[in-house]
């Protein structure tokens, strides 16, 4: 039995009311339905769908898995729409509702975070939720307005602002060049102390290019003394003296201003990965995504610049 669209709306807001008051009488008065009204809506949705949302006895009552998942995405529809009528209300109307960004771990933390902040300070009527990982997020199935992601290639289906691009910098404390001695040739680190990722496949080995012109690319094969699981675990190593490490240039701008860290091998140099702003195609973007992604592309370009 297929329900309209009228329908199914109004079922998914007697459903999330059913789920969030508790029981069916709850939901009767969050709506201003009968409760016989409430238990047939209900009802008439699990013969739509074919599976039952609810256990009901004369005690008490359970939501199904089935029902969790339809009441998750059912709240995420319900807001998305509330959202929709409150930025259409104006055409001019400032950024509302639920923003949602991913960025990845460490480059989120250190450059979006502070921008994403600053932001929300601009738009009181804007709540956000900011997840910073590194694992592939999918942003349609996870209903992410914006990603800013540092790699080569973004994906074909969404809008991708380039904004910049990050550079890896080979480094270590002062302390420790001052006892193993500062290597003046790539094949000299094979005889360093070098910080290396943990997991990652392959030979330990990091690949440079020379900031002069023609120039090839030169690959070492290094030893590690220590390897560690993330790239911040391995930024706190090398500042206390254990080894080289090779980290992006966000992650160590601060220390190298101050001295904590220092460069090695500075006529050397890796490929950079450019910082891309992305978000869904359309020209109805609503208001909240629109002035969310024009802020991070001005001021990612300004601080990467």
């Amino acid at each position: 039995m297929r329900m309209s669209e009228r329908e199914l709306v109004s079922g998914m807001s007697v459903f999330v009311a059913v789920v969030e008051g508790g029981s069916l009488a709850a939901a009767a008065r969050a709506t201003g339905l009968t409760p016989s009204a409430v238990s047939k809506l209900v009802t008439r949705l699990e013969h739509g769908f074919g599976t039952r949302l609810l256990r009901r006895t004369t005690r008490r009552m359970t939501v199904t898995d089935s029902g969790q998942v339809f009441y998750e995405r059912a709240r995420s529809v319900l807001e998305e729409l509330r959202s929709v009528e409150q930025e259409m209300a104006s055409k001019d109307a400032a950024p509302r509702g639920k923003l949602r960004v991913s960025a990845s771990l460490h480059f989120g933390q250190v450059r979006v975070l502070p921008i994403a902040l600053e932001f929300m300070k601009q738009q009181p009527a804007l709540s956000l939720e900011l997840e910073l990982t590194d694992r592939v997020v999918d942003l349609v199935g996870e209903r992410v307005d914006i990603a800013v992601r540092v790699h080569s290639q973004p994906p074909a289906s969404f809008v991708a602002r380039r904004v910049g691009s990050v550079q890896r910098v080979l480094c270590a404390s002062p302390s420790y060049l001052r006892a193993a001695g500062v290597p003046r040739a790539a094949g000299e680190l094979a005889q360093h102390s070098c910080l290396h990722l943990l997991g990652d496949g392959g030979a330990p080995g990091w690949s440079f290019g020379s900031s002069g012109p023609g120039s090839a690319l030169v690959s070492v094969r290094v030893t590690p003394r220590i390897r560690l699981s993330s790239t911040a675990a391995i930024h706190e190593a090398a500042k206390a003296g254990l080894g080289i490490a090779d980290l992006p240039d966000y992650l160590v701008d601060e220390d190298l201003r101050a001295r904590r860290l220092t460069r090695v091998l500075p006529q050397l140099q890796t490929p950079a990965s450019s910082v891309h702003v992305i978000y869904a195609p359309g020209r109805l973007l609503p208001t909240r995504v629109r002035e969310a992604a024009g802020y991070l592309e001005r001021e990612l370009r300004r601080v990467l610049a």
